[in-house]
């Protein structure tokens, strides 16, 4: 059975297997709506920011990147003790879902095996929220809120890249340069043989790139490796 066999054989069973109460565009949404008004909370506060203190801002994004690539592939990759439920959502499901051959969601029931569980957002939020308490008390509360803004808006363009990743390769939005080479690279990491090796990042490839394991080339020696849906 090849690659295509088995992809087909493991979405249809996984399809069996999503709640019929399940909608697409409620988890999506709920995901939105609950992030943007803990960013909404935290850009409110903000009172006369210092130069200095919107370089919480950037120090942000980049440990956000940092923790991004660590997750994905020492524990998204490699079975551990730490979080093996998230081991099994995305090798065991997501990889199974979706290859380099087939990165594209049927329909919004598909939504489920590309977005993190709605939990999630609230786990992200509070565990910033004690990290920004503590700037706060050190650099000035307005560190705190914009590490609390940015960490969740990062955690926000995670899920919409990903989702977009997984759009098909014709969609208008690849027009643009940048995310049609982030798509590709995504597709890459999806190849059985190169998801442990390739491409961890989702949103920029700063770390893929800092480490050395970012790649838009296709690998000569994988088969059925060329341009997909």
């Amino acid at each position: 059975m090849d690659w295509i066999e088995r992809q087909r054989a493991f979405q249809q069973r996984y399809r069996q297997g999503v709640s019929p109460a399940y909608r697409g565009p409620w988890h999506a949404a709920a995901v939105a709506l609950f992030g943007s008004g803990v960013m909404a909370l935290a850009l409110v506060q903000l009172e006369s920011v210092s130069g200095w203190q919107w370089w919480t801002v950037a120090v942000a994004l980049l440990v956000a990147n940092v923790l991004e690539y660590v997750a994905h592939r020492w524990l998204g990759h490699r079975r551990t003790r730490i979080l093996p439920l998230f081991y099994q959502r995305h090798s065991g499901d997501h990889h199974r879902f979706f290859t380099h051959q087939d990165l594209l969601c049927r329909d919004s029931r598909d939504w489920r095996v590309v977005l993190f569980p709605p939990y999630l957002i609230l786990v992200i939020s509070l565990g910033n929220a004690l990290v920004a308490l503590g700037l706060g008390r050190w650099l000035g509360a307005n560190s705190g809120w914009l590490w609390l803004a940015t960490t969740v808006a990062a955690y926000l363009w995670y899920e919409v890249s990903h989702f977009c990743w997984h759009l098909p390769a014709t969609h208008r939005l690849f027009r643009i340069g940048f995310f049609a080479s982030m798509r590709e690279r995504h597709r890459l990491h999806h190849h059985p043989k190169r998801m442990n090796r390739i491409n961890f990042n989702i949103t920029w490839p700063f770390t893929d790139w800092l480490l050395g394991t970012g790649s838009l080339s296709p690998s000569k020696d994988d088969d059925h490796c060329g341009p997909s849906s």
